[in-house]
């Protein structure tokens, strides 16, 4: 079993500390942390996360013990409703024109390899502004313990609410958009709300970081004293890959938090680029 260590950070708003019952309660899952969002429908407010870290990276096997143990040592099952965005890279899109329900684990298997489909359940959401659906596969012992462990629950993957936000905003023909998670990055380009380019890279390195985002440039024809590239997730302004960026790209934005929502004061310490797709949850009905 992977060793956990403390919740990392913890902020809750003190009005609903005792509440959870009135809340709805976020989830997103990789295989090296857990993050989580409390929301207060009523007033379309976040008011708490929380996150957990995993002392190394593992496998997902190893992962499900681990997680165990923040659900069992948790409150969540006394959340109003719950809802769970796995983040891993073993997903891929179709267009809803050739999509075939019976044929899930076919799609995945076009972009990666799969060595045991019984190993795996599959899952798809339909993006219905892009006329696309999301196909993805999560570890059975995840999926398992997860319904086994928690109260009924929305599964989703973590590009759901991801799409959902994008999809929100007119992005111009300039506008590249990335979204950085720990050792894996999503580029997306989808010009006056036409998803064109949705990819997923692993990387090492900010010399691997920067390589695969100036290949998606070159492929999608974008002038890197045009493009604005438009930034989310977890990194720093003044981190190694933000500092790379700027030797290569003229104009960087750095993105917001989601603006049809509230945030409570005690959120204000996360950076306002920080857990994109985990704070844009709420928009997956």
């Amino acid at each position: 079993m992977p060793a956990l260590s403390a919740s990392q950070q913890q902020f809750i708003d003190e009005r609903f500390r005792a509440k959870v019952n009135a809340l709805d309660l976020f989830l997103q899952i990789s295989n090296s942390n857990v993050f989580s969002a409390r929301f207060n429908e009523n007033t379309s407010e976040y008011v708490g996360f929380e996150k957990f870290n995993f002392t190394t990276e593992s496998t997902w096997n190893k992962v499900i013990s681990g997680l165990e143990g923040i659900i069992l040592n948790s409150n969540y099952k006394e959340f109003k409703t719950i809802s769970v965005a796995v983040s891993n890279q073993l997903f891929t899109l179709v267009p809803s024109a050739l999509f075939d329900e019976k044929e899930l684990s076919t799609y995945l298997k076009f972009n990666h390899l799969i060595e045991d489909e019984s190993q795996f359940r599959y899952y798809f959401n339909k993006i219905e502004a892009f006329q696309a659906v999301v196909i993805y596969a999560i570890p059975r012992a995840l999926d398992f313990m997860l319904q086994a462990k928690l109260p009924p629950l929305q599964l989703n993957h973590f590009s759901i609410p991801l799409l959902e936000a994008i999809n929100i905003q007119v992005w111009r023909k300039q506008d590249l958009l990335v979204h950085i998670q720990n050792n894996q990055f999503e580029v997306i380009y989808a010009p006056n709300k036409k998803l064109t380019f949705f990819n997923s890279f692993s990387y090492q390195s900010t010399e691997d970081f920067i390589y695969f985002l100036l290949y998606v440039m070159e492929q999608l024809q974008l002038d890197r004293e045009t493009v604005n590239l438009n930034l989310w997730g977890e990194f720093e302004e003044k981190s190694a890959i933000y500092e790379m960026l700027y030797k290569y790209i003229r104009s960087i934005t750095i993105g917001e938090r989601p603006k049809d929502v509230q945030f409570s004061a005690v959120l204000s310490e996360l950076p306002k680029q920080y857990h994109f797709s985990l704070f844009n949850q709420h928009l997956c009905g």
